[in-house]
């Protein structure tokens, strides 16, 4: 061994007791061992944070620089991880026999990015959303549009800036400030020769911005010729103009009448016109058949009239030749109005029969079927007859007219089958009569329910005569220039405002205190003075 050793480290001799080798040995054995331990000892996983939208992840971003991977094995089932929703996840790895959980956290800190209308022009009788000035937003999250400020439209038009905020679930968002110009009048309108020109025809909002047109404008427009024109309004803060298209495309309205002869007689074209009118006032007739009066027989004849702009209108009418078979013409027979329980009037008054052969014949009637004291819809039949025995029968309307009693009755018929909640009444009227500009004339409960149409006083008086039959004390109201009507109820001690107008704005609430009125109603008030406070 000495030998050994000498040949080893060289020719001096060295002694080495194997003590000393053996514990050389162990101490390089335990500095090996001691790394590994330390080793061991540090953190393998770590936490890790991504953006929204980050499509995919590895495992990889889990690990420090002390795992090694061939070791790392998943614990949590990835499938109930969802990296396309904000939140934190915990997470636990295994390397080797040591398990971790470290989180991963998906956070969202990008704001949307969309396209935005800067300048829209809208109308009057539109709502304007937020949306309508916003397009292909994108975003990894779901998002809101809202106005910073809701937009209420100015009295007077005025272009107004507006500021649109798009909003993730995260709360990071994006602004713009949008231009908005308002339309009160339609952009074109297309008119009829000889028809009238109304404000209503013109304007979004007549009964807002009827002060803004001149009837007399409006009516010398109406005698004007075909063309196009252009009526303009102001309000101060703009203007706006709607081109007006006069157009005639309707023919003349041309009748007719059959002629009766015998052969030999002659007729010329006025004979066989009764009228011929058209709005141009001008009327050209032709006779398009050639008549001749040498033979008996029933015959065509076509007459066609032809206004200045070259509208045209053709009719047929008989020429008879030979005996007398034509029936005596009835005339006078326009529709009569008569009040509820009134005496019969002169059923015979401007009516006359005149026959081609006979000239004027008596008239008979048969009003049988009127009944005066009840109101409706009932005809009348008229019969006249020549020396030979041609007779003619023709029926006239006439209309029986209701009276407070007939209101009565139908208020009554239509109360007995609602409750007395007011707001199923409210939603009966409502849902019953449609919304228009009338105002239901001398009796507005009549004609809301009859006619199943009306404005809001209509529908306010509609609901007034239901609660008033059922008891429930209410008060019509309206706002100061009256360009909104409806009532307030009392219920349970307190008064409400409810509203039978049907329309958006009228409908965000069932029963409402004052507050909530002034809220629907754009800036229009009442006065406060004259009616109760709703709570």
């Amino acid at each position: 061994m000495k030998q050994k050793l000498k040949g080893f480290f060289g020719q001096k001799k060295v002694w080495i007791p194997l003590v000393t080798v053996c514990v050389l040995l162990l101490l390089a054995a335990g500095s090996f061992g001691g790394y590994e331990y330390w080793l061991y000892q540090q953190v393998k996983f770590q936490d890790v944070t991504i953006e929204l939208g980050t499509e995919s992840i590895s495992i990889s971003q889990f690990l420090t620089e002390y795992a090694r991977a061939e070791k790392v094995s998943v614990v949590t089932d990835l499938s109930e991880i969802d990296i396309g929703k904000v939140g934190q996840y915990s997470l636990t790895f295994r390397h080797g026999r040591q398990e971790q959980t470290v989180t991963l956290t998906v956070q969202d800190t990008t704001a949307p990015t969309a396209d935005f209308v800067t300048e829209v022009t809208m109308q009057v009788d539109q709502t304007l959303q937020a949306k309508d000035l916003v397009e292909n937003i994108q975003d990894y999250s779901e998002t809101q549009v809202y106005f910073e400020e809701s937009p209420v439209i100015p009295e007077d038009y005025a272009d107004q800036s507006v500021t649109v905020v798009v909003e993730d679930a995260c709360g990071n968002k994006i602004q713009q400030t949008c231009l908005v110009s308002y339309q009160w009048m339609i952009p074109s309108c297309t008119l009829e020769l000889g028809e009238a020109l109304t404000a209503q025809m013109l304007l979004l909002d007549p009964e807002k911005d009827a002060a803004l047109l001149d009837q007399a404008v409006l009516d010398a427009f109406s005698a004007s010729p075909v063309g196009v024109y252009e009526v303009t309004t102001d309000t101060g803060a703009k203007s706006d103009t709607c081109t007006v298209t006069i157009q005639d495309t309707r023919a003349p309205e041309l009748v007719l009448q059959q002629v009766s002869c015998y052969i030999g007689d002659t007729a010329e074209l006025e004979d066989f016109v009764v009228s011929a009118t058209d709005a141009s006032g001008d009327v050209t007739l032709r006779l398009l058949t050639e008549l001749a009066f040498d033979t008996s027989g029933s015959f065509t004849v076509v007459v066609e009239a032809e206004d200045v702009n070259g509208n045209v209108t053709q009719a047929e009418t008989s020429l008879i030749i030979a005996a007398d078979i034509v029936a005596p013409t009835i005339s006078g027979l326009t529709s009569m109005t008569v009040s509820k329980g009134s005496s019969a009037p002169d059923y015979l008054s401007g009516v006359t029969a005149t026959d081609d052969v006979d000239g004027t014949v008596s008239v008979s009637y048969d009003a049988g079927s009127v009944n005066l004291n009840q109101a409706g819809t009932y005809y009348i039949t008229y019969t006249a007859k020549d020396s030979a025995g041609n007779i003619t029968t023709a029926k006239r309307k006439i209309t029986v007219v209701h009276d407070g009693n007939d209101t009565d009755a139908l208020v009554a018929s239509i109360a007995s089958k609602l409750s007395d909640d007011p707001e199923e009444i409210r939603d009966y009227v409502r849902s019953t009569i449609s919304y228009s500009h009338d105002w239901g004339g001398d009796d507005p409960v009549y004609y809301g329910f009859t006619n199943k149409v009306g404005n809001c006083y209509v529908h306010a008086m509609c609901l007034k005569a239901i609660f008033d039959l059922k008891g429930i004390e209410s008060q019509l109201i309206w706002v100061t220039d009256k360009s909104h009507y409806w009532l307030i109820v009392k219920i349970d001690g307190e008064w409400k405002h409810i509203d039978a107008t049907p329309g958006p704005s009228h409908s965000v609430y069932s029963l409402m205190n004052d507050e909530q009125r002034l809220e629907t109603l754009s800036g229009r008030v009442w006065d406060f003075d004259a009616w109760p406070a709703c709570t």
